[in-house]
């Protein structure tokens, strides 16, 4: 009978190299998106310090001129900060170009502002997910009746959650508003066509 030899195959080195490459690959984007995040996230916590201490008191006491000074600013227009899940950002005027959902939280063109409404209604909008303008990716552990807080011309308007409802994602969303001044905050559900929605109605104003 005659013996049949077996042969072991040589590893494929170039199965290695490429194996090795994307590792390389992997790690230098991980490493990238940790530094763009830790760089954002200081940008962003040194223009709130900026913002906060601003004195506006000190500003013409002209309501118009307040507001375009405000307004035609690249700076932050104003701060939202939810304790609840540990989110402090900056915004920016509607009318800005980094009034983009794919760089900050957007605010959404038909929001009225405290300072132009008797009954203001600001709607901002934001990414969920695992992004790094994901910033409303932990919305969904809002409760009833936690609080927002809206830093804006010296004032601290303090919203209490009140609502909780989804919509569809088709572009015009058809939203929920009180009877009076109130916060709407709205991203979308991970691997749905659905948005889910808060809102938060004005319990208190403050100086800051």
């Amino acid at each position: 009978m005659q013996k049949v030899e077996r042969t072991k195959k040589k590893p494929n080195k170039l199965l290695y190299l490429l194996g090795t490459f994307l590792i390389l690959c992997s790690i230098l984007i991980l490493t990238y998106n940790y530094f763009f995040v830790f760089i954002q996230n200081k940008h962003n916590n040194e223009m709130i310090k900026s913002y906060l201490k601003e004195d506006l008191s000190n500003i013409s006491t002209n309501e118009t001129t307040q507001k375009n000074k405000v307004k035609t600013s690249e700076n932050y227009l104003a701060i939202l900060e939810i304790p609840k899940i540990n989110l402090k950002r900056g915004i920016f005027d509607k009318n800005s170009s980094k009034n983009n959902v794919n760089k900050n939280i957007y605010v959404v063109k038909e929001t009225t502002l405290p300072d132009e409404y008797e009954n203001s209604h600001i709607i901002l909008a934001s990414h969920s997910g695992n992004s790094s303008v994901s910033f409303f990716r932990n919305l969904k552990k809002l409760d009833m009746k936690d609080k927002i807080f809206f830093y804006y011309n010296g004032y601290k308007y303090i919203y209490e959650v009140s609502n909780r409802y989804e919509i569809l994602k088709t572009g015009k969303a058809q939203l929920i508003q009180s009877n009076s001044s109130d916060i709407t905050l709205i991203t979308c559900i991970t691997g749905t066509k659905k948005q889910v929605v808060y809102l938060g109605e004005l319990i208190a104003k403050e100086q800051y």
